[in-house]
């Protein structure tokens, strides 16, 4: 359970929950989340559905070398047959962990999101969902994402880069009480 839990902090869902989180800070870091989040998406893509489409996953290629006996399946997580090369999931949270990283430009918080990138990376394997060089690819994606992001945008400055969205909490709680009691008084 744990594992099939990690492995859905891979899943785009949670790229737009940190967007949500991204909008806070200045349009800079916005523009390096979306323009590593097309990179990582186009490598992947390109990778996954080109070059490699078709490629058999773990479950299949062990069944078809006769070892699928082998496998310790988890309940309730669904097999995927093709398409292995590379781990999606790797690639979108290493692509997340990375910029959360040279965001917070602080150690600690870096060795806490690697940590967290590699438990979703190994959570695929566990989960016979990819092969380990799936999974290091991916986080090679993901990185190489961000890293060519951030460094695209440091080189070429725009003035809206330092502009940042200003959200009064104390009016958004006002006009959702309001829109909550016209729903429901009517």
């Amino acid at each position: 359970m744990f594992f099939s839990a990690a492995s859905s902090l891979g899943n785009a869902i949670t790229v737009v929950f940190a967007l949500i989180l991204v909008l806070r800070f200045r349009f800079k870091w916005l523009a390096i989340f979306l323009l590593a989040f097309a990179f990582q998406i186009a490598l992947v893509l390109l990778f996954k559905k080109g070059i490699y489409a078709g490629a058999l996953r773990p479950y299949l290629y062990f069944r078809h070398a006769g070892l699928g006996d082998l496998l310790h399946l988890v309940e309730g997580v669904k097999i995927r047959y093709v398409n292995t090369f590379p781990s999606g999931h790797t690639a979108t949270i290493f692509y997340l962990t990375s910029f959360f990283a040279l965001l917070s430009r602080n150690r600690t918080a870096s060795w806490v999101l690697v940590t967290l990138g590699l438990i979703v990376g190994f959570s695929r394997i566990y989960l016979v969902q990819h092969f380990y060089i799936d999974v290091y690819f991916g986080m090679v994606f993901g990185i190489c994402s961000s890293l060519i992001a951030y460094l695209i945008v440091r080189r070429y400055p725009k003035k809206w880069f330092y502009y940042q969205i200003r959200i009064d909490v104390k009016q958004v709680r006002r006009i959702t009480q309001n829109i909550v009691n016209q729903l429901f008084n009517g």
